[in-house]
């Protein structure tokens, strides 16, 4: 078999091979009722989503919908966005590890015939692969600004594939110019970012348009030279006709290909680094593995402390342990978390007056705490492996599992916070609603982390990397949110239940938070005796999952 060809028929055949054992890991392992269980959910809600979709368009087109407006909305924002991912992997760390291999490829492949440009064509087309099925899952929600899903779906994967190579090629530059020149560039980057953020924020504070000066200033001479590349994308995507999708589908394509031309002609001495990528990547498996999912090793000396609190029982020394990993460890996710909550009351507040900015706040900030309460494992569920060092501990259940919730509890707050106070700043009206929200946020979720914890405990599970299309793991994270959300939404819900009415009889707000509060603090100290016993219960030699 010859290996001299660009890509050779043996990476085609291993290729091929994953595929097959990726179908059989699904399908073939759901053999027990509880992995089957979970597979139903899973290709249940794909049906569901895709037949929702199936069915708005089917009415939208009976119906004739005018969509001209969504559409020439996303075609202005689009660019932008786009723009903005790509900053992103620039200054952030992702790019450090766009070029990974498993550790399987490292020990097979590296030592094979191939050559660099073999291994990294490769790669490239294993990518592609994968975003045909994150490509499918996109979609969906871009229904709305697309006439057909057939074009919307392959505007999508240009997208997604674009995002990629731009990463891998950034890795490649500056490999190939140095270190040195790279940290310059990303600066740049970051410098851009910054003032971008800023011209924003003083739109909206001046309420002159935010996004609206945004997309204005985008279509200026210069604006209009630092977008065009990325404009293809959008009009993609949302194409009205054929002739328009096959225009610059064509143009989004070639982009593609040009971007690809450029990684293979670099040609960088790349193997090395992605050995180092490959070994941070395996590391991080096995954190995944043992339930710290945004956990990463601190590395070098630490020349900062948390102070030492009180001991209050051992709460304290749990809380102080959970917030000095999240402090050193976490430091990238805040920062996020910090960034997203800053913007999310500008973007709201430049929403426009045609439309209640509660109503697009509220269920947005939904969606991120139910997303967000999955990755603040500074609890049980980070310490997975580590339950046997706590039974050692000459401490009760109670106090552990309160201390166990105190920090997750916290940041999930202060997110809230930042983001109902914000909007609340920026906004004329509906400023009350805000501030109630953002004061009943604390109780609200310390209850949330203890249904959290308390699921946990009586059902552990490992969090797993899954890849895209995986139902069974989609199932099972499914049924999960569905627990978590039912247990969370009957105590909110008997909280409120008594809370509205006495605030419509009275007319107070201060009435309903207080009321409202101590509710939610009740039932929250309500489940730790249940959190406590399901701690208690738990067998590290038999409970914990493999």
């Amino acid at each position: 078999m010859s290996e001299s060809a660009l890509f050779p028929s043996s990476l085609v055949k291993l290729l091929a091979l994953q595929g097959r054992g990726f179908l059989r890991r699904m399908f073939r392992n759901a053999t027990s009722p509880r992995r089957a269980v979970f597979l139903i959910i899973g290709l249940g809600m794909m049906l569901l989503w895709f037949g929702s979709v199936i069915a708005s368009q089917m009415v939208a087109s009976h119906a004739h919908a005018d969509k001209s407006v969504s559409i020439s909305r996303f075609q202005q924002i689009a660019p932008l966005a786009l723009c903005g991912i790509c900053l992103l992997t620039m200054v952030s760390s992702a790019t450090d590890r766009a070029i990974a291999f498993t550790a399987g490829e490292v020990d097979m492949l590296f030592p094979g015939p191939f050559t660099r440009r073999q291994l990294l064509g490769y790669k490239l087309v294993k990518s592609a692969i994968g975003a045909l099925m994150t490509a499918l899952l996109v979609t969906i929600p871009m229904t709305g600004y697309a006439q057909s899903l057939p074009r919307c779906y392959v505007g999508v994967f240009l997208s997604l594939q674009f995002v990629q190579l731009f990463s891998t090629a950034g890795v490649m530059l500056g490999q190939t110019l140095g270190q040195r020149f790279y940290r310059y560039l990303r600066g740049a980057a970051i410098f851009a970012l910054l003032a971008a953020a800023a011209l924003v924020f003083r739109f909206v504070v001046q309420q002159v348009g935010g996004i609206d000066k945004l997309i204005s200033l985008s279509e200026t001479d210069i604006g209009q030279t630092i977008v065009r590349p990325f404009r293809s994308f959008g009009m993609a995507i949302s194409a009205r006709n054929t002739s328009e999708f096959f225009m610059n589908a064509g143009e989004a394509a070639a982009i593609d290909i040009g971007l690809i031309a450029i990684v293979m002609l670099l040609d960088a001495q790349y193997l090395e680094a992605a050995l180092t990528a490959s070994q941070r990547r395996y590391a991080r498996i096995r954190r995944i593995r043992s339930g710290q999912l945004i956990q990463s090793r601190v590395q070098g000396s630490v020349s900062w402390r948390l102070p030492r609190l009180p001991f209050l029982s051992g709460v304290g020394p749990i809380v102080w342990r959970q917030a000095t990993s999240a402090a050193r460890s976490a430091r990238g996710l805040l920062l996020v978390l910090l960034i997203i909550a800053v913007g999310a009351g500008p973007a709201v507040a430049s929403i426009g007056k045609d439309v209640n900015p509660p109503k697009v706040l509220f269920p947005a900030l939904i969606w991120a705490t139910v997303l967000l309460s999955g990755l603040m494992k500074f609890d049980f569920r980070g310490d997975l492996d580590h339950i046997d060092a706590l039974k050692a501990l000459p401490l009760r259940g109670a106090p552990i599992a309160i201390g166990q919730l105190v920090v997750p509890s916290l940041i999930l707050t202060l997110f809230h916070v930042i983001a109902l106070v914000g909007a609340a700043l920026l906004m004329k009206a509906d400023r009350g609603i805000l501030i109630v929200a953002a004061l009943l946020a604390l109780p609200f979720n310390t209850l949330l982390t203890a249904s959290d914890n308390l699921l946990f405990l009586l059902f552990p599970a490992r969090s797993v990397a899954a890849s895209p299309g995986d139902f069974q793991m989609m199932g099972r994270q499914t049924a999960q949110i569905v627990a978590k959300g039912l247990l969370t939404l009957v105590g909110a819900g008997l909280a409120m239940g008594i809370a509205v009415p006495i605030f419509m009889a009275t007319g107070s707000r201060v009435a309903l938070v207080v009321i409202a509060a101590a509710l939610l603090f009740g039932e929250t100290c309500a489940m730790i005796p249940l959190i406590a016993w399901a701690y208690n219960r738990f067998d590290p030699s038999v409970d914990t999952p493999a």
